[in-house]
């Protein structure tokens, strides 16, 4: 039997009305990452990419933390 362990990371990056704009989802395991983002509304991305791609800079930072403390 193996086991795996894994660690799974998703935010939302918004509109300041609180709008979705894009899901980020990552999976962190002892195996490696997987690291997405989904674009839920093309005209709010078009419109706000500076916000979103600060939004995935800092939601990659945050998994770089996972994968430091996992030791991936």
């Amino acid at each position: 039997m193996i086991i795996t362990k894994s660690v799974a990371i998703n935010a939302n990056s918004l509109t300041e009305s609180g709008e979705q704009i894009a899901y980020f989802n990552a999976n962190v395991s002892d195996t490696g990452t997987t690291n997405n983002m989904n674009i839920q509304n093309q005209a709010l991305y078009d419109a706000n990419k500076a916000q979103v791609r600060k939004d995935k800079a800092d939601f990659d930072n945050a998994v770089y933390a996972v994968e430091d403390e996992q030791g991936v």
